[in-house]
């Protein structure tokens, strides 16, 4: 019986091919609402989110299929959705006389998500946790109005599943590594920007070299013993923010 024989460049392409397929995102996008905040002058901040069920990132632009509505329906929303859950993607700072009449949709993968229509509904009011979090890097007299604002990223050093570190924060030995995790939430504005982070050494007896300084999560060796203080820092290209950890070397 012959047999047929098969470029591999053909196999290469249809692997390739396969490969885009399956990466196509096909789950749909939910959008929530936070909840908010009622403001020292009489204003409020709305805070919007969404879960993004897809594996990948996702862009919809500003249209019809991701706009606000009463209009004007482009009022700065993230376009790109990250992967996984992102809450207080959006904050937003309303004049006094809102009337709660304000809701965000999205279309996507033939599903259309729409937050509710009941903005001011005391059940929406944020607690104090969530509430720093809505208006973290926010000066409500300030901001603009009715569109989302640009807050600085928001950065956790550790793992915030595992128990925290004692006083002296992490520990390690000379000339072995440690390492050095964190959690970066940003809300994509502004819009084409490119979430940029950094490791340095701020203060310590010896020198500190990273295995990625610009990654989230990476790894660090001390020269010397002694109390380091490490700094991470956060930028979207217009705000910055950065958070810092000791490590305690023997």
């Amino acid at each position: 019986m012959a047999t047929t024989k098969v470029s591999p460049i053909i196999c290469s392409l249809v692997i390739a091919a396969a490969v885009v397929v399956h990466a196509q995102p096909t789950q749909p996008i939910y959008l929530q609402y936070d909840g908010y905040v009622h403001n020292k002058d009489g204003s409020y901040t709305l805070s919007f989110g969404y879960f993004n069920m897809n594996n990948v990132d996702v862009t919809v632009p500003s249209s019809e299929a991701n706009s606000f509505t009463p209009g004007p329906a482009d009022r700065n929303q993230p376009l790109t959705f990250v992967k996984g859950r992102r809450r207080f993607a959006c904050s937003m700072v309303v004049d006094r006389n809102f009337d709660g009449k304000l809701q965000w949709t999205v279309k996507f993968a033939g599903k259309t998500s729409t937050t509710t229509a009941k903005a001011l509904d005391p059940l929406y009011e944020l607690e104090h946790s969530s509430e720093e979090h809505a208006t973290a890097g926010l000066d409500a007299a300030k901001a603009p109005k009715n569109v989302c604002v640009n807050r600085p990223p928001s950065i956790h050093i550790g793992n915030p599943f595992a128990p925290p570190p004692g006083p002296d924060g992490l520990t390690g030995r000379v000339n072995q590594e440690v390492t050095l995790t964190s959690q970066i939430e940003d809300d994509g504005l502004p819009r084409g920007s490119k979430l940029m982070v950094a490791w340095k050494k701020t203060s310590g007896p010896g020198d500190v070299t990273f295995s990625d300084a610009t990654a989230t999560t990476t790894r660090a060796k001390f020269s010397a013993a002694g109390k380091y203080e490490i700094e991470l820092s956060a930028t979207d290209g217009e705000r910055s923010t950065s958070a810092r950890v000791n490590v305690q070397i023997t």
